[in-house]
């Protein structure tokens, strides 16, 4: 689908290094309409309407995920379609940024930007200010292709690109339950079988590419300034806990969902229309009406939104749970080592081999070792045999002694 888009690029003002806003000023907050009726949107049996009715926007995180958890997970891709930008809505809403030029230049910023970044959570002792406005340090994670090959290095910031972000619910889960050092991870699992965070957690990575002369910014990307030069927003990848699984031990191996799953990117990402013609599983695109109807709910309609769109959903595994299907699911950039067959070119890719689900379904540590289970991309249902070689060539059973950290790779990757 190719969605209209009706922002282009304008300048912005830069901010001194090391520098953040004084405050987070909100400035929607009165975007407390139903979204119109239509066929993805109407009250069934599952109680859809305590999802989408009056007040959406508004909801804390943690009410939003609880209400929204029988829409997300029911049968309908329209629905979950809906719901993906619900949150992209919410994620987007906007936060005062007058010192430094906002989002292409319109003095706001995206709320999610003022979420602590890995750096933020796992590399200080030193509590996070929510109030402290958008961050416009770039800190970017671990470089994924650097991780296959047995390096880290967030040194940076044209390596990764990539910003992951998280709200204060994941936020405070993890800090409070001594979940961003190796040491403390240890002690954690001598009192607990797993990591379970709490409903409403969301965490969100951002894929940016610096402008240069070279690479300027396409028609319609929106813009930011950080510390270090201007950069065209690519995409974001979100993840939100809707439920506890009954048996969290079993995160593994159950069909059963308990995050949802949806990736943004830029609706001219060279590549991305055949990607996701061709090669992604479960999508169903709205019409321009129904999403320009969930922005101005939201307050967004002017922001510049519409220059991006869902690659699609995911809340399993496989298609339907029946563990024969794998779901596709990911980003032309964030994934781009998962297309074949040339990385770099996703309009000639033939095979796109991307799971959000399976693949942070292997996010787990051995207590008996200390090790964590090697980053790897798997698609479709896991078991106890699935296996992965570390750098050092030795090869990991998943089923032999590992306990998952609920899909969170943070941990995994940022933990000293």
């Amino acid at each position: 689908m190719t969605i209209p888009i009706s922002t282009g690029r304008t300048g912005i003002a830069r901010r001194p290094a090391g520098s953040r806003a004084a405050a987070a000023v909100l400035l929607l907050t009165a975007a407390s309409l139903a979204l119109p009726q239509g066929p993805a949107q109407a009250q069934d049996a599952t109680g859809d309407m305590a999802c989408v009715g009056n007040g959406w926007f508004d909801k804390s995180d943690a009410d939003f995920a609880a209400d929204c958890a029988a829409m997300a997970f029911g049968d309908s891709l329209a629905d979950r379609e809906t719901l993906a930008w619900m949150f992209f809505a919410r994620v987007n809403r906007m936060i005062a940024d007058t010192a430094n030029g906002g989002m292409s230049g319109t003095d706001q910023a995206p709320l999610w930007m003022s979420w602590p970044s890995d750096p933020d959570t796992f590399d200080t002792r030193m509590p996070f200010d929510f109030g402290a406005g958008a961050d416009h340090a770039m800190q970017p994670s671990a470089e994924k292709k650097d991780i296959l090959a047995g390096r880290v290095s967030t040194e940076d910031p044209d390596g990764a690109n990539e910003q992951v972000t998280r709200n204060k619910i994941s936020y405070d889960y993890l800090v409070d339950n001594g979940l961003t050092t190796k040491r403390d991870l240890a002690s954690f699992f001598t009192d607990n079988e797993y990591v379970d965070m709490p409903v409403g957690s969301i965490e969100l990575k951002a894929s940016w590419l610096q402008v240069t002369p070279g690479s300027p910014v396409p028609e319609g990307a929106l813009t930011f300034t950080f510390d270090s030069g201007e950069y065209w927003w690519r995409g974001l990848h979100i993840m939100v806990k809707m439920q506890s699984l009954s048996d969290p031990s079993q995160v593994f191996y159950s069909e059963d969902p308990s995050w949802f799953w949806t990736t943004f990117e830029f609706n001219d990402n060279p590549g991305v229309a055949e990607v996701r013609d061709a090669l992604i599983t479960q999508r169903a695109p709205l019409s321009s009406d129904e999403i320009a109807a969930i922005l101005r709910a939201a307050g967004l309609g002017d922001a510049g939104l519409q220059a991006y769109a869902p690659n699609g959903t995911q809340i399993r595994f496989t298609e339907n749970g029946e563990g024969t299907v794998p779901v596709i699911l990911g980003h032309t950039d964030m994934e781009d080592f998962a297309g074949s067959p040339n990385t770099a070119q996703p309009t000639y890719w033939t095979r796109f081999e991307a799971s959000c689900h399976s693949c942070h379904a292997t996010a787990a540590y051995n207590p008996t070792s200390a090790e964590f289970f090697p980053f790897s991309v798997p698609t479709g249902a896991l078991h106890p045999g699935y296996n992965m070689a570390d750098k050092a060539g030795v090869t990991h059973y998943l089923g032999q002694g590992y306990k998952s950290l609920d899909f969170m790779w943070p941990i995994a990757f940022q933990t000293h």
